[in-house]
C-alpha cells in the first residue's frame, strides 16, 4: 500500500508539472485529457471496468446477465444514454447524480426513465451518471461495472459520453458481436481506448447463434487483426446471455473481476502510469516542436513556418477541400432517403388498411364525429409507424458514417502531412492522436396529417346520415390513407435531408476546428519565444525527470 501512495503522490506531482507546461506553452488541446486523468487518481475509491464497444454489441444484455437482473433497458436500437455503474451493495438501490452534483433515489423500475435515449433523449434530465448497488457482486467489492453508450449510433451525445469518459477507464471489456468481425471503427475504438488503459479484455458476444467451429474462426480472426494492430495478444472470452450464461459468468468472474478486484491497488497504479505516460509523450512531442524551432536563427524562423505550413496546410485550402468533400456527398442526401423511406411505403400502406377496416366498424356518431375519429386514428397511426421507422432506420448512420470516415481520413492525412513537414525540417517525430469526429442530434420531423375535407363539409352533418352514407364515407377515407402516407413519407424526406446535410455541416466544422487548433498551437510553437532552447530542455528534462521516478 505505501508503495501505491508513493506512486499517487508522484504521479500528482507529474500532473503538476504538465499543467504548468500547458499554461506556459499554450498546449490546450491536452488540457481536457489532463483533467480527466486527475479525476482518476483523484476517485480512487473503485476501479472502474468500463463495458466498452459499438452500439447493438450486447453491452447492457450483458450486464444484466451478469447480475441476473434486468436492471438495465435493452433493445434494438441504440438505448443506453449516459453512464450507469453497477457495484456492490447490501440491497439493491439505485441512485441518480445530476450534472449539478444533486442526487436522489429512485426504484429500479424507473431507471429507463433515466439512462434510456426514450425515457431520457438528449440526456435532458441532465443526468451525470445512474449508480446501482447489487449484492451479488459480494466477492467484487473493489471494482465497478460501467455501463456505457454505444459508440457509432447516430447520436452524437451517445458518443461523446463515451469517448469523453475514456481518460477515467480503469479496466475495459471490449464488447464485439459475433455476428459481425471486427470492424475498422472497432478497432480506431480500440487505439483510443489503449492510450488510457493496457487492461483491455475482448468479450464475443451472442455467440450462441453460431456452431463451435464458427467461433473458432471468430475468435483467431479477431486475434490475428488485434495482434497486427497492437503487436500484442488481448485476452479473448465468449459470452452469451441466452445459453450456458452461468459457465460464461463463472469464467469472466475468476478470469478478469477476480484477479482485479484482489489487485485493485497494484493495478490501479499501472493504470495510472499508462495514463500519464500517453499524456507525457504528447506533451513531450509538442515541447520538442518549440525546442528545435529555438535552435533555429530568428531570420530563418519566418521561412521555416512558410515550408512547415505549406500550401497544403493553409487553412483556405483545407477549407476549400473539405467543402469539396462535404458538397459531394450532400448532392445524394435527398435521392438516397427518397429511395429508402419509399421501401416502406407498402407495409405501412398494408398494415393501415387492414387495420382501418377494423377501426372503422368501431366508430360511431354523425359525420362530424367520425371524422374527427379518424383523423385522430390515422394521426396516431402514421405517427406510431413513421416514429417507429426514424427510431430503427439506419441510412441515416449510414450516409453520415461515410461523411464522418471520410473526414476521419482527410484529418489524418493532414496530421501525416504536419509531422512529415515537421521531422523533415526540424527533426521532430509529432505524435498522431485520433480526433473524434461526432454526429450531431437529430430531432424527429413532425407528423402532419391534412383535414379530411377541403371544405367544411363535415359541419353539414345533418344533411349527410350516416346510417345512410356510412359505405359512401367508409370508402372516401379508404382513399386518404395512401395519400397522408405518401405526403409525409415526402415530409419525413425532406426533414431528415435537412437534417442530414446540418449534421454534415457540422462534421465539417468539427474537422476545421481540429485542423485550425492545431495549425494555431504549431505556429505559436514556431514563431514565439517561450524561453530560450536552455529553458525549453529544462522543463522537457524535468518532465522526463518526473516521469521516470514513477518507475522507481
Amino acid at each position: 500500500m505505501e508503495a501505491e501512495n508513493k506512486v499517487l503522490c508522484l504521479s500528482n506531482e507529474m500532473l503538476k508539472e504538465i499543467q504548468s507546461a500547458c499554461d506556459d506553452f499554450g498546449l490546450y488541446s491536452l488540457e481536457k485529457t489532463l483533467r480527466s486523468i486527475k479525476n482518476f487518481a483523484e476517485q480512487n475509491q473503485y476501479l472502474d471496468v468500463a463495458v466498452l464497444g459499438q452500439f447493438k454489441a450486447g453491452k447492457s444484455s450483458f450486464l444484466n446477465a451478469f447480475i441476473s437482473q434486468s436492471l438495465l433497458p435493452v433493445g434494438n436500437i441504440p438505448v443506453t444514454s449516459v453512464i450507469t455503474r453497477i457495484r456492490f451493495g447490501p440491497e439493491v438501490k439505485v441512485t441518480v447524480i445530476f450534472a449539478d452534483g444533486t442526487s436522489k433515489e429512485i426504484s429500479s423500475d424507473e431507471i429507463q426513465d433515466y439512462v434510456s435515449e426514450s425515457g431520457n433523449p438528449e440526456n435532458s434530465k441532465n443526468v451525470f451518471a445512474v449508480d446501482i448497488d447489487v449484492p451479488v457482486l459480494s466477492n467484487i467489492k473493489a471494482i465497478r461495472l460501467v455501463d456505457t453508450p454505444g459508440i457509432g449510433s447516430i447520436w452524437k451525445h451517445n458518443t461523446e459520453t463515451t469517448t469523453g469518459w475514456f481518460p477515467e477507464t480503469g479496466s475495459v471489456l471490449f464488447l464485439i458481436s459475433a455476428e459481425r468481425p471486427i470492424s475498422e471503427n472497432e478497432l480506431s475504438f480500440l487505439k483510443e481506448v489503449y492510450l488510457y488503459s493496457p487492461e483491455i479484455t475482448i468479450v464475443i458476444t451472442k455467440v450462441d447463434l453460431f456452431a463451435e467451429e464458427q467461433i473458432k474462426e471468430i475468435e483467431s480472426f479477431t486475434a490475428e487483426v488485434l495482434r497486427r494492430a497492437f503487436d500484442r495478444d488481448f485476452p479473448i472470452l465468449r459470452y452469451s446471455a441466452y445459453m450456458n450464461t452461468s459457465r460464461y459468468n463463472e469464467e469472466i468472474e475468476k478470469k478478469i473481476f477476480l484477479p482485479l478486484a484482489l489487485n485493485r491497488n497494484k493495478i490501479f497504479a499501472r493504470v495510472l502510469h499508462h495514463k500519464i505516460a500517453s499524456l507525457v509523450d504528447s506533451c513531450l512531442s509538442h515541447l520538442d516542436i518549440s525546442y528545435q524551432a529555438s535552435l533555429q536563427m530568428e531570420s530563418e524562423k519566418s521561412k521555416l513556418k512558410e515550408i512547415i505550413l505549406d500550401e497544403h496546410l493553409n487553412s483556405h485550402f483545407i477549407r476549400r477541400e473539405l467543402l469539396l468533400i462535404i458538397g459531394s456527398y450532400k448532392e445524394k442526401t435527398r435521392e438516397n432517403i427518397r429511395i429508402y423511406l419509399d421501401s416502406f411505403r407498402k407495409g405501412i400502406e398494408e398494415k393501415l388498411i387492414a387495420d382501418y377496416e377494423i377501426a372503422f366498424n368501431n366508430w360511431t356518431g354523425n359525420l362530424y364525429q367520425v371524422t374527427r375519429q379518424f383523423e385522430k386514428w390515422l394521426r396516431q397511426s402514421l405517427d406510431s409507424e413513421l416514429k417507429e421507422i426514424l427510431l430503427k432506420e439506419e441510412k441515416s448512420f449510414e450516409l453520415l458514417n461515410a461523411v464522418q470516415k471520410h473526414l476521419s481520413f482527410y484529418l489524418r492525412s493532414f496530421r501525416e502531412r504536419l509531422s512529415a513537414n515537421l521531422e523533415r525540417v526540424l527533426g521532430v517525430q509529432m505524435r498522431l492522436e485520433e480526433w473524434e469526429i461526432a454526429v450531431g442530434e437529430f430531432r424527429k420531423p413532425s407528423i402532419s396529417i391534412s383535414r379530411s375535407f377541403e371544405m367544411h363539409l363535415d359541419l353539414l352533418w345533418f344533411l349527410f346520415p350516416m346510417f345512410i352514407y356510412r359505405n359512401i364515407f367508409r370508402r372516401y377515407f379508404l382513399r386518404q390513407v395512401p395519400y397522408e402516407i405518401d405526403k409525409n413519407l415526402h415530409r419525413l424526406t425532406s426533414g431528415l435531408t435537412e437534417r442530414i446535410n446540418r449534421q454534415m455541416d457540422s462534421l465539417m466544422a468539427q474537422a476545421l476546428a481540429y485542423m485550425n487548433g492545431e495549425l494555431n498551437m504549431i505556429e505559436i510553437l514556431l514563431s514565439e519565444n517561450k524561453g530560450d532552447s536552455s529553458y525549453i530542455l529544462e522543463r522537457m528534462n524535468s518532465i522526463r525527470d518526473k516521469f521516470q521516478a514513477l518507475y522507481v
